[in-house]
């Protein structure tokens, strides 16, 4: 009967975890979570970054669009003032708001852009040219690249992953 008793210890000291190899994990989980914190801060600013390209992108395509349906200028200008890191709206020429867009974050800065973007009925943006908004860091993070919406001459947007040139 000494061997059973032998048997029942063993499986026993099997069961369960010590208190040294729970720290020791613990440990390992907190320096590889401190190591891994700012990348993901980064990696946040720059998929904002990213939204906010790409909602400026679909409200243009949308404005321009219904300048060619409505044929009539459709305005895309800041939600408040001249500052596009607060929103924009997207306005008939009579004033009826027909697209509104919330600011896009709050690290989120606009470093170049127009007081407003005006297509007109052909299309093309309204007196010809280019326009271009750059959406940048507000802390200005190294690695996070910003992002710029340049409006062609035919009135087609594109977003780039790098400054306004």
């Amino acid at each position: 009967m000494a061997a059973p008793r032998a048997l029942c210890r063993s499986r026993r000291s099997l069961r369960g975890v010590t208190i040294v190899e729970l720290l020791i994990v613990l440990l390992i989980v907190a320096v590889l979570s401190v190591a891994a914190g700012p990348s993901l801060a980064s990696a946040l600013v720059a998929q904002r970054l990213r939204a906010a390209g790409t909602d400026l992108v679909s409200t243009l395509l949308l404005a321009r669009s219904e300048a060619i349906k409505r044929n009539a200028n459709v305005t895309i200008r800041p939600a408040a003032g001249d500052n596009w890191a607060t929103g924009w709206v997207t306005t008939l020429a009579d004033g009826e708001a027909i697209d509104q867009r919330s600011a896009p974050g709050s690290r989120v800065r606009v470093s170049v852009s127009p007081a407003a973007i005006v297509y007109a009925p052909s299309g093309r943006l309204d007196g010809g040219g280019r326009a271009r908004v750059e959406f940048v860091d507000a802390e200005r993070q190294p690695g996070v690249a910003p992002r710029c919406v340049t409006v062609d001459t035919a009135g087609l947007p594109r977003l780039d992953a790098q400054a306004c040139s």
